[in-house]
């Protein structure tokens, strides 16, 4: 079994790499991680793979939020981060079209980091719990028990051949667990999309993050975070139900949107190619099944309104983690165990997600009737959004 100190290669060219654990994690992003990490320090044996070589680049928004600091600090990456680049949050506008603006003011910044510099901490604090990781290895195939009473699933692809007692999909959308369960990819309310473009040169508002409400966003919004060594990371969301009703492509609107805002990215130039990507809003239909949980993306955690997903994955990638560690201390994965994990994944992420989807079909209203530009709206708003009212993954 391969060990695990430092970056691990894949099997060797032409052969399999065959074995079993406890507990086979897949994916090495935060939600593989965060389990990965909790399952080592539980004394778990435990095999996290992942088809990418770190450290890679990830296409994102790259905001953390203050919570989310708060778990990559408890899970032992956080020292490396704030080695490396990134840039503190400590204030959201929330930026209308007539250009008025409610602000709030967090209890403890945030942060922008690149996911490549996120990944790469996380990564290194996943080889130091003690956690067996393989790189460049890709799971195509997840085979149940094949007799009734039999625990473990089979875990194949080009290179693997792995048999665990319990498996956490933690690899994002499209994740081979759907595709395992016959469970369908999401759709409408359940899905959205987003384009970012890093743009160097862009006038930093320091420590402030700003979120553009616009009307051709509706159920979704356009960002421009702080730059971090000169390059501000700037792009668009939207749910998917309202995207399929808009007039152009996603990069059109991401094209749309820098320009409406020319006097505010004045002198900005592109630092890289414009990159889109898909969220799974949460919540979640599902959390897991017999010997198979689900974490992070591939569990349907991201927030509704935001778009957020790395507190999310953090917190799901231990919640997973955790309840394989009872699991595997009690009578296995049993009904009962499954019931308490989705409750729980319902109490922490999926209420609020319900919640947050509320307000943002209540945003689309708002701007859609123009109300930004009633004083006791905005006050009203102000007074909501400054208290960080329904905010799961950050204190304001």
């Amino acid at each position: 079994m391969p060990q695990a100190t430092g970056v691990q290669p894949r099997a060797t060219a032409g052969r399999v790499l065959r074995g079993r654990s406890q507990v086979l994690v897949i994916g090495a992003g935060p939600a593989g991680c965060a389990a990965g990490i909790t399952l080592a320090r539980a004394g778990v044996d435990v095999m996290v793979v992942d088809r990418a070589r770190f450290p890679r680049p990830k296409t994102c928004g790259d905001a953390i939020s203050n919570h989310a600091v708060a778990r990559v600090e408890q899970l032992g990456a956080l020292a490396e981060i704030l080695e490396g680049p990134h840039a503190l949050v400590r204030q959201a506008d929330a930026v209308f079209p007539d250009g008025s603006r409610v602000a709030r003011v967090y209890q403890r910044p945030g942060m922008i980091v690149p996911r490549l510099q996120l990944d790469a901490a996380l990564r290194g604090a996943l080889g130091r719990s003690g956690a067996n990781v393989v790189e460049e290895t890709s799971v195509r195939e997840l085979a149940p028990p094949p007799e009734p009473g039999a625990v473990g699933y089979r875990a194949r692809g080009p290179a693997l051949d792995w048999r665990a007692e319990l498996i956490i999909a933690a690899d994002g959308p499209g994740s081979v667990a759907w595709g395992a369960a016959g469970r369908p990819n999401p759709r409408g309310r359940n899905l959205a999309v987003a384009a970012t473009q890093y743009l160097e040169g862009v006038r930093d508002l320091e420590g402030v993050s700003e979120h553009y409400f616009e009307h051709d966003l509706p159920c979704g919004y356009g960002w421009v975070f702080p730059s971090v060594d000169g390059v501000a990371n700037v792009g668009v969301y939207q749910r998917a139900d309202a995207y399929r009703t808009s007039p152009g492509h996603l990069r059109a609107l991401l094209r749309a949107f820098l320009e409406r805002h020319h006097e505010r990215l004045a002198g900005a130039r592109p630092a890289g190619p414009a990159r889109s990507w898909s969220l799974p809003l949460g919540p979640a239909a599902w959390v897991g099944t017999r010997d198979l949980l689900l974490a992070g993306d591939a569990g349907f955690s991201v927030d509704p309104l935001s778009g957020e997903g790395i507190w999310q994955a953090l917190e799901t990638g231990i919640m997973a983690a955790e309840t394989a560690r009872d699991a595997l201390a009690g009578a296995g994965l049993t009904p009962r165990l499954q019931r308490a994990h989705a409750r729980r994944c319902t109490r922490r992420i999926g209420v609020h997600c319900r919640l947050r989807a509320a307000v943002q079909d209540g945003m689309r209203w708002f701007v859609d009737r123009r109300l930004y530009r009633s004083a006791w709206a905005r006050t009203g708003l102000q007074w909501a959004y400054g208290r960080g009212a329904l905010e799961q993954s950050k204190t304001v």
